[in-house]
């Protein structure tokens, strides 16, 4: 906890050496966090997923955070490591996703992180992961960010929401600061409200 608010964060071990409070995923919250898991399945690659419920202005709200493995994850050989072949990694989170995501609750969920897979036109993805990608969520949730482009490039971190949320605005946030660029990714942020929100201001409720 800090005073400005509430941190989870995955575990330590992301399949490489361990840098101390070096972590994958980490999430952020102005109010306090419960059932907060840093693990998901046994079966996912390690350090890459946390999970939790805060509380918001429209009640509580469950954050699932990813960071799916890129394509050459643990494809070098390393001494206690197992070597794996490209999108290994990639594809096991993609089924251990899918999984996971089944035993949600699938109302107030938001899903974010690192996809590393572009969506739709410009994907590098072997098809079968592309079409894995979108099977991880259920029918109803939809990855809102899958067109968000930044100076001609295609976002592959992205913001999945459940059927009950609407996107009021979606933008970028720059990875370049002073003509530098502070990270191979730019960010991505969404406002978004419950559905059923705006469909009582609509009816003038």
């Amino acid at each position: 906890m800090s005073q400005r608010g509430h941190v989870i964060c995955s575990q330590a071990d992301a399949g490489y050496r361990v840098i101390e409070n070096r972590r994958k995923v980490m999430l952020w919250s102005r109010e306090p966090w419960s059932e907060v898991d840093d693990s998901g399945l046994d079966s996912l690659p390690p350090g890459r997923f946390v999970s939790g419920i805060t509380q918001t202005s429209v009640g509580e709200v469950t954050i699932v955070g990813i960071c799916i493995p890129w394509f050459g994850s643990r494809t070098e050989a390393r001494r206690g490591v197992e070597r794996r072949r490209p999108w290994q990694d990639h594809k096991q989170y993609l089924a251990g996703l899918a999984a996971l995501l089944e035993r949600q609750d699938a109302q107030r969920l938001i899903v974010m992180g690192d996809f590393n897979q572009v969506i739709g036109q410009g994907s590098r993805a072997p098809a079968e992961l592309r079409v894995a990608l979108q099977d991880a969520f259920s029918p109803g949730m939809r990855i809102a960010t899958a067109d968000i482009a930044f100076q001609g490039r295609k976002s592959i971190d992205h913001i999945a929401l459940s059927a009950d949320w609407t996107v009021g605005s979606l933008g970028v946030i720059s990875n370049i600061h002073e003509g530098k660029e502070l990270s191979d990714h730019f960010g991505v942020f969404a406002d978004v409200c419950p559905a059923d929100a705006v469909a009582r201001a609509c009816s003038g409720e």
